[in-house]
Order: structure tokens, then sequence, then C-alpha cells
């Protein structure tokens, strides 16, 4: 970043509030569609040369036009014009096979009006309905998510976003936002007593099921966070900004709650959780006393629900293809299938629509789609938040087996591996501790302030030690090296196959940087092995002390 972008960036950031600023260069464009390969189950034993997982391509958008992210200004918000969107999902008959259902008993509510179908997926036809508040027996729960239910002595699924085990308040009724004749650039307070400014017109759709308020924390899939509050006033507010955001109104006061520093650091830090489902939404543009000014990636308010939609479809899809894995193998697939369906940047980047949609993200959509994935999968998942190399930078936590671990899905996506094969994704920040992560980054946030931050602090799932290919000594560097070469020409079809290992140690990492360059490693290990192959070239991070991860990888050509 040269003097006038740090200039104009340290501007902005005085003066402006943005929820993430973009993370890094967009880097060259790549083929639109994503490789394909195979993904190994199992945790122990993998070999660093397999192919990427089983990818699949955005399945309900083109692949998105990489576009910069506009500055954040301090004026009203400007609506932005309505994605575009595919044809509301329609019925087929899906396959009966394609899921397995775990027994449960359970006691349930619906949240809204929902749909009950044949089968744990809105691929299946509708056989029954539920009303707002009404109780339904739980009987199991499916690969999908899906929760599968007994209604009048027949067997049907219902989706897991929309039930819960609270019992609704006594008499109470939710309707439709009300639709306002106001344009929606028109910002205003929100009030409790009065309607929220709506922009569009709602028209009934059977093939989705709308959100209301009370319940986004499932909807976003955030429960587990946001039980982890320390204080209730910063639950309240965003109680109070995902009603808002719900019904689509251009600004929000939190002024019962919070103090305008605490609606700054809330819009800067926490804000996030609330679009990590309502993926439609794309931020605060400004913060004025404790008036937040919201913005959204369309007006229309159906456009927005199919996009809600759509996105369930999408990531019950991915969720579906992992159901018999083991954990630690859910969020490395969940991780690799992010890294390889996606290009940096594009018209949601900033969303879980991006992400998991339309294929294109920057930090925030790639941490939203991450959260919201692993959510749908069942793990407990938190956001954190810190400074990357030179601009803001979002990941999550998961727990794994009982340990917490951070997954960076932003950095381990070729795009950020300078390698340029999409073939390839970085494992450098899958499932690692909080250390290793302050150590490859300008810095953490400490969000201690709203939340029980989970500590992260076991080594255990380092994806170099699962593999063999993690060195405490310079005694083992030949070794691990010659193996893992003789592993990765195995591959005669690829034109390039990877050899990778993590040092211990920077002083070991210089060593080997010096000692095992790209002749060096020619010379020493791969000249004794094959003459079909011959190293190209090899990636590690120099001597920064930012992104220092400490690996070697070497791209090996056919000859």
């Amino acid at each position: 970043m040269n003097l006038k972008r740090i200039s104009a960036f340290l501007v902005a950031l005085m003066m402006t509030l943005s929820v993430f600023a973009a993370c890094g260069q967009v880097p060259d464009e790549h083929p639109d569609t994503p490789p394909t390969g195979t993904i190994d189950p199992s945790i122990t034993v993998e070999d660093v040369t397999t192919p990427a997982p089983d990818t699949l391509p955005p399945e309900t958008t083109p692949a998105p036009v990489t576009t910069a992210e506009p500055p954040v200004t301090t004026a009203e918000p400007v609506t932005t014009p309505a994605p575009e969107t595919t044809p509301a999902p329609t019925t087929t008959k899906a396959d009966p096979n394609a899921f397995t259902v775990e027994p449960m008993s359970a006691k349930m509510y619906a949240t809204i009006s929902l749909n009950v179908r044949s089968g744990p997926s809105t691929d299946f036809e509708r056989i029954a309905t539920l009303d707002e508040g009404e109780a339904v027996t739980v009987t199991g729960r499916a690969s999908t998510g899906w929760y599968q239910v007994s209604v009048d002595g027949e067997t049907g699924y219902v989706s897991n976003i929309y039930i819960t085990d609270k019992a609704p308040a006594a008499a109470v009724t939710t309707a439709k936002p009300a639709v306002s004749e106001t344009p929606a650039s028109s910002a205003g307070e929100v009030v409790d007593d009065e309607p929220i400014e709506n922009p569009g017109t709602v028209t009934e759709n059977p093939d989705i099921e709308e959100p209301v308020v009370g319940d986004w924390v499932d909807i976003n899939g955030v429960r587990y966070m946001y039980n982890l509050f320390t204080d209730s006033r910063y639950q309240d507010a965003l109680n109070k900004i995902a009603g808002a955001v719900e019904v689509m109104a251009p600004s929000v006061s939190v002024g019962e709650y919070l103090s305008h520093e605490e609606a700054v650091e809330i819009a800067s830090n926490i804000v996030q959780m609330v679009g990590t489902g309502y993926c439609y939404f794309k931020g605060v543009s400004s913060v004025s006393g404790t008036t937040m000014n919201l913005t959204y990636f369309t007006d229309d308010y159906n456009t927005a629900q199919r996009m809600v939609s759509d996105l369930e479809s999408a990531a019950n899809k991915v969720v579906s293809r992992i159901s018999g894995y083991s954990d630690y193998n859910k969020v490395k697939y969940i991780y690799e299938w992010l890294c390889t369906n996606n290009t940096y940047g594009g018209t949601y980047e900033s969303s879980s629509y991006g992400s998991i949609v339309a294929g294109g993200a920057n930090c925030l959509g790639y941490a939203e789609g991450t959260f919201y994935l692993l959510s749908k999968a069942g793990f407990d998942v938190v956001y954190a938040t810190g400074y990357g190399t030179d601009q803001n930078h979002a990941w999550v936590k998961v727990k794994i087996n009982g340990k917490w671990y951070n997954v960076d899905t932003t950095w381990g996506d070729p795009d950020f591996s300078n390698i340029f094969d999409y073939n390839y994704v970085c494992y450098d920040f899958l499932c690692v501790n909080d250390d290793y992560m302050r150590n490859t980054r300008a810095s953490v946030t400490d969000l201690s302030k709203y939340y029980t931050m989970p500590s992260a602090t076991s080594d255990d799932l380092n994806w170099y030690k699962l593999n063999n290919c993690y060195a405490t000594s310079y005694s083992e560097v030949a070794g691990i090296l010659d193996a893992k070469a003789r592993e990765a020409v195995k591959d005669t079809t690829s034109d390039f196959v990877y050899v990778r290992i993590q040092l211990s140690t920077n002083e070991l990492f210089e060593r080997v940087v010096a000692d095992y360059n790209r002749v060096g490693f020619q010379e020493n290990i791969l000249a004794g092995i094959t003459s079909k192959r011959y190293t190209t070239a090899t990636h590690h991070d120099g001597s920064s002390d930012i992104k220092k991860t400490r690996t070697i990888t070497y791209r090996l050509r056919q000859n």
C-alpha cells in the first residue's frame, strides 16, 4: 500500500465508519469454474498432494463481477441497486435416500408460519403447515440440519432455523412489516410505537419462510455467541438493530442502551452478527449520535427474503455432504469449500451470500460464510476481529471436541497464498491457536468487553502436525522433505504438485529457507527422487513479522 493509499485510509478511518474494510489486494482473475477433486475424510492420514475437495460452483447466481468496495461516508446511505436473482425454487421430486436422520425427542415451537415438507430441504414437496407458536413433536434431526417432526401422525421435516425450544409468550402475534409510502432513502429514527419503514412491496411466495423479530439469533445462527454477552445492554441494542434490519429500516437509534462511543464500537466490531443470516444487510454506513444508518444490498423486501432462502438452501447442500465426517473433517471441508469456491471481491462481498451463493467475498464475507456454515453444521462459533497486514480483518473461532480453534478462510484462499494455482488450498489458518493468530497479523482485537471470548490454546489439530510435515529440529527437515516429495510425485497427472513444511521457530525457519531454497530443494531432494518433475517455485512468508507462519511450500511441475 503506497503513502497516498495509506493517507486516504487513515482519513477515512477517522472520519467515517464501516463494519469491516476489505482484506488485502484484489489478485489477478482466475477461471470462473472452480477446480474439482476429492477430500479425504480421515483426520490423521492425509496426502498433501490430494486435489482440492469436491467443489460446488455457485448454484443460484453467476460468478460475481469483482468491484472495489466503495468508501464509507457520513452522508445518508445510498440505496444500492437490487441484485440479480434467480427465480424462486420450484418443487421437485427429491431423492428420499439423500440424507440420514439421527433420532431425538423434544417438544419445540414454530417461530413463524412454517411449511412442513416430505424431506429435509426446500427441494421436497409441502405436506402441511405449522402456525406461528404451534407446538410440534420433534423425532429426529436430519443430516441437512432440518428437524424431523410428527404432524397429525405423519412424518415431515421443518427448517431448523425457524423452530425453537422456547415456548412463545402468551397472546403474542406477529404481523408482516408495514409498507410505507415514504421513500426508503428517507432515514428516520426507529421507535417502538411507530411502524418501521419498509422499502419494497411484500408479495406471497410459499417457498420462502420469512424471518420475524425476536428470533433473529436463530435465523443468523448466533445463539451461542449471543448467550456469551456479559452486559444485557449490548443484547438489547442488537435486538433492536436486528428488528430494524429485518424490515429493512434505513436507520435505528440505540440511545436507550448505548452511548455514542459504544454505538460506534458495536457497529465496528459486533454488528456482523445480524448479517450472518440476514445476508441482504450490507452494514452500518455511519453513526450519528446513537443513530445507526443502515445499508442493504437491495431495496426490495421480496428480493431480500429470496436471498435469505437461497443462502439457506446453498448452505444445506454443503452441510449435507459432511454428515458422516468427524468434527475436524467437517470443519476442514467447509474451510476447503469456501477457499476453492470464491474469488476475492464481488457484488455481495461483505456478506455470507457472497461467499456461499455468489462466489465472491472480502474478509467479512468469508467470515460470515464460515460462521453460517459451521453453525448450520452444529458447531459453537464466535467471531474474532483484528488488524491483518494493513487493514481490518475478521475470522471465526470454533469448538471441536471441547477445544477452541481459530479458522481464517480468507487467508486460506488461493488468492492470498501467492501460489496462483486454484487447485491449491493454504492450510496455514485452519484450526490454529491464539498465539499463532497474534504472531501472524498486526493485532487481535480484545472483544471481552462485549462477550466471554473462548481461549484457543490447543495446537493438536495443526494441519502440518497431522500430516507429518512439521519440524522441531534441523535434523528432521531433510527426512520430512524427502518423504513428502516422494508422496507428491506419485501424482503423475496434475501439472503442479506441492511439498510443504512448517518449522517450529523463527530461527529454524530462516535456516531452512537459506539451505532449502528452490535450487537447494531441487538438487538435494527432488533430483534424487525423480527426473519427471522439477522445482519451479518456493513460497514462504519472508522476514516480515506480520503473517509469519513459518511455512515453506515447494511447487513441482511436470517436465
